[in-house]
């Protein structure tokens, strides 16, 4: 019981905080050098590990999906989430990821047929509900249009990969996301000089590099490790509370410490949005069964 409080609390807390902690990094270290940075060395940590381990060596196959998934999560997902937190503050930019069930139960329908129940499609609902009322162009917060609307696709380019990844069911899931780091590392790099990136030793200020450190080894490396213990310790339903818990975090830390702004339009968005991912959550664990 320990162990899973413990797993808990840091999917909880590390992953929370990646949010705000991009929003630290991207002050100086222009976002697609900066997640190229933090994936390559994260990657390459966990290839060494998988070879420490013994893990056989990927086959062409795992290869080939990795890098199509590593694309659609970390380039699509996490690279242009960086680019986004330049202009969206990091509370309002974790809602973006809340909502990426939504579009994994819309998806699982669309491509494998999975029912959904009544109480999670009226979850999606409430999700989308409060999107539209939180990112509503004539809304308190004055988000910027274009940055808002990637930030959505963000949350979409996870889901699909979330969903294509069911296809590397039985790999090694430490050497997989090796993979699909490495994988994006490279081609963040190529996206970085395409779009004129450049990096100084100024830009890496002791705060970028605090930040830096933090998401490689807590949010890329601790932070999914536990995630993987949970995935195979408790109920899914359980481990995917993190979705609407990881927001909350993010916001705490973006008022407490960024100083962040925090109005009643944000406060009221963000519960219909983490309510509706909640009841989309629970909707799926009441249809069918779950694995412990």
């Amino acid at each position: 019981m320990l162990a899973v409080v413990v797993a808990l609390a840091l999917v909880y807390v590390l992953w929370g905080s990646t949010a705000p902690a991009i929003r630290v990094a991207v002050r100086t270290l222009p976002p697609f050098a900066m997640v190229a940075i933090r994936f390559g060395i994260a990657g390459t940590l966990l290839w060494a590990w998988s070879r420490f381990r013994g893990t056989p060596l990927p086959t062409l196959r795992e290869w080939g999906l990795s890098a199509a998934t590593g694309f659609a999560l970390l380039v699509l997902g996490n690279g242009l989430f960086a680019w986004v937190e330049l202009t969206v503050p990091s509370g309002i930019g974790s809602l973006f990821f809340a909502l990426a069930p939504l579009w994994m139960t819309l998806l699982a329908f669309a491509f494998y047929r999975e029912r959904v129940s009544r109480f999670a499609a009226a979850g999606i609902a409430i999700g989308l509900a409060g999107m539209c009322y939180l990112y509503s162009p004539s809304g308190a917060q004055n988000l910027p249009l274009v940055p808002t609307a990637v930030g959505v696709f963000t949350s979409v380019a996870w889901a699909v990969g979330a969903i294509v990844q069911r296809r590397l069911a039985g790999s090694d899931l430490v050497q997989i996301s090796a993979l699909q780091m490495l994988c994006a590392a490279a081609v963040l790099a190529v996206l970085a000089a395409l779009t004129g990136e450049r990096l100084a030793l100024a830009q890496f200020t002791p705060a970028a590099l605090g930040s830096l450190g933090y998401l490689i080894v807590f949010g890329s490396i601790v932070g999914f490790s536990a995630f993987l213990w949970l995935m195979n310790n408790v109920p899914t339903v359980l481990a995917s509370t993190y979705s609407y818990v990881n927001p909350i975090v993010s916001m705490a830390i973006g008022v407490g410490f960024l100083h962040e702004r925090f109005d009643l339009q944000l406060g009221i968005g963000s519960l219909v949005i983490l309510a509706g991912v909640a009841a989309m959550i629970f909707g799926r664990a009441r249809r069918a069964p779950i694995r412990g």
